[in-house]
């Protein structure tokens, strides 16, 4: 068994490195939102001087962790559900233009569980959110889905999201006791 608040914190302390994050101390009992994390990059090629851009790319990625005790396969629809209409306004295309290109967006949600049902993993793994904006000329968004179980420490995720299930796995291997 993994304690849930040293997981947290040693989770958000991962993200700090490279993310903007911002622990959810929401007064809603109701609330399973317990962390956010925001990730922007801008990578281009500039010719000579920085004015002279021969292309540029934005990436963005939006981390949104969900602590729920028991996760059903209802709840982790919703949220999941929850996490896309609360992210995909968050995608500016009026500020876009040819010369600040939009390459890719993600949206991770992250549930951090003490027992999960079948329903719950299947439908975290079974998730294929995806879109492409103007036949991938103006970017796409993706969405990551994990699932980590404090009871027994297994760890699942979406096709999308391999590389946030090896840093999960990791972060568990190191909690186990």
């Amino acid at each position: 068994m993994i304690e849930y608040r040293p997981f947290l914190e040693a989770l958000l302390k991962g993200y700090e490195n490279s993310y903007d994050v911002e622990e959810v101390t929401d007064s809603d009992e109701n609330s399973l939102l317990v962390a956010k994390a925001h990730f922007h990059v801008t990578e281009s090629q500039c010719l000579v001087f920085k004015e002279f851009s021969m292309w540029t790319a934005e990436a963005d990625e939006y981390v949104f962790v969900y602590y729920v005790k028991k996760l059903t396969g209802g709840i982790a629809n919703e949220l999941i559900k929850k996490t896309y209409d609360v992210g995909f306004p968050l995608i500016h295309f009026e500020d876009k233009d040819f010369k600040h290109q939009h390459m890719c967006t993600r949206f991770v949600a992250l549930f951090i569980t003490e027992e999960a049902d079948t329903e719950a993993v299947k439908c975290i793994k079974k998730c294929k959110i995806y879109k492409n904006f103007n036949f991938s000329l103006k970017g796409w968004m993706e969405m990551h889905t994990a699932v980590v179980n404090l009871t027994d420490g297994s760890v699942a995720g979406n096709r999308y999201s391999k590389d946030t299930v090896k840093f999960l796995k990791e972060l568990v291997s190191h909690r186990q006791k």
